[in-house]
């Protein structure tokens, strides 16, 4: 079901936007307050969305990690309704996400390097502490792909639509990597769908553009190719892979031989500096056992 709209508090001007750790009376969120029995704190992950006041909270794991499902609040609900755990940001959910950020780095070098066991090895040790870690799902799903296991990728990719953070604009170039792949092992259906998610991410790429003419291409779909290289052209008249490819289609259409362009995918680069987990995970929040009412 999904959530109930939450009404705006405007920000007042000068307020820095509201991002750390809270806590809140296990009683007091499930409205029982009343019930004569000991109650524990619970911790979330909360992270203020825009100028009006929209927080997003997200439970802690045991290992300071936030998962699960999003809520949405006010940020005066927040901090009325919330206490602030500064430490606990600071001194746990900080470096974990950190150490987790470098361990994707590692993964991904390991990948990169065509080193695909160790590159697997990475990212599920990463999925063992957070399910629902985007990069490393992505990352995942294109190591077995490279290793042309598609019954595996398929599993990893039907899950990546099941987190709701994997349909953000940042990850719109992971989509573009996953059609990329599928495209070379013959998957176009498939290859088309993830550059369609992508799309609707941003629609102001034409390298992605591009990968879908491509893509469509093979697909003996020569019209519709045409009108995404269209549309690759009018964002950049510049982009001379997608001027030579349209050269090509033109020249088919007139009956003549004009030599068929190299036609491999494009794709801006995209910087995943190498890290390492160099430090054991932490035991997670304990809950604060509070007197009953």
């Amino acid at each position: 079901m999904p959530e109930p709209p939450v009404p705006h508090t405007r920000a007042v001007a000068g307020q820095k936007p509201v991002k750390g750790v809270f806590s809140i009376d296990s009683q007091q969120l499930l409205g029982i307050a009343g019930i004569s029995r000991a109650s524990q704190r619970i911790f979330f992950y909360a992270e203020q969305q825009d100028e009006q006041g929209r927080v997003a909270i997200q439970r802690l794991s045991r290992a300071f990690i936030p998962s699960g499902t999003k809520r949405f609040i006010t940020r005066e609900q927040l901090l009325t309704q919330y206490q602030p755990e500064p430490s606990i940001y600071l001194n746990k959910v900080v470096p974990v996400m950190r150490r987790l950020e470098e361990a994707v780095g590692t993964a991904d070098t390991h990948r990169q390097r065509q080193e695909l066991f160790a590159a697997e090895f990475e990212y599920k040790s990463i999925l063992r502490l957070d399910e629902e870690h985007v990069k490393a799902a992505f990352g995942l799903g294109l190591t077995y792909l490279e290793r042309q296991e598609k019954h595996n990728a398929d599993a990893v990719f039907h899950k990546i639509m099941r987190i709701d953070a994997a349909f953000l604009p940042e990850h719109k170039h992971l989509y573009n990597e996953f059609g990329i792949q599928m495209r070379k092992l013959g998957m176009y259906d498939e290859a088309m769908r993830y550059y369609s998610r992508a799309y609707l991410l941003c629609r102001t790429d034409e390298h992605l553009l591009y990968n879908m003419a491509r893509t469509l291409f093979e697909k003996g779909r020569l019209k519709s190719s045409r009108a995404m290289l269209g549309k690759a052209l009018r964002l950049n008249a510049g982009f001379p892979e997608a001027k030579a490819f349209l050269a090509f289609l033109e020249s088919r259409e007139r009956g003549e031989t004009l030599a068929e362009p190299p036609l491999e995918e494009v794709a801006p680069p995209v910087d995943k500096p190498p890290g390492a987990l160099d430090a054991p995970e932490d035991p997670g929040p304990q809950a604060r056992p509070t007197p009953g009412v």
